[in-house]
């Protein structure tokens, strides 16, 4: 079955980060587990921001992917839910570093074994919380914290 639905477009305010899939593969963390550990990393951002900006997690959205057309490269968006923007991305981008190693505490600190709603799973997920990889997104943000902290 094909679904075919309108396109659906909002004009917002967005933080993100991209990386070079060579520095995923030298980090550990090689293609295939890519989508699911940048699902998981963009999760959590999301439960987290809140923390940083004074929002709600309904209040934001995200969107992750292997490979983004622009940078051609894996990406982790994260945007104001607002048309407009709000200002919570640009309060994310402000204190990304301290935001991020947040998130990255949060879902290594979690007890789970491979992802739950307290660290990388989300309530509003369009995708069914799939693929989500809970290891692989502490991997991926290390590797991003690595680039931030220089």
């Amino acid at each position: 079955m094909l679904l075919d639905l309108p396109v659906r477009e909002l004009r917002t305010r967005a933080v993100w980060y991209s990386i070079e899939q060579e520095s995923l593969d030298a980090a550990g963390l090689e293609q295939p587990a890519v989508p699911g550990a940048a699902h998981a990393a963009e999760h959590a951002a999301i439960g987290l921001l809140p923390l940083f900006a004074t929002c709600d997690r309904w209040d934001i959205g995200g969107v992750s992917t292997a490979l983004h057309p622009d940078p051609g490269m894996p990406t982790v968006f994260v945007y104001d839910g607002h048309a407009g923007g709000a200002g919570f991305a640009e309060r994310g981008h402000a204190t990304l570093p301290t935001w991020l190693r947040a998130t990255r505490t949060a879902i290594a600190a979690c007890e789970c074994l491979s992802g739950c709603p307290s660290c990388v799973q989300s309530p509003k997920c369009g995708n069914g919380n799939d693929p989500l990889d809970k290891q692989g997104a502490v991997q991926l943000l290390d590797l991003v914290l690595r680039h931030v902290d220089r």
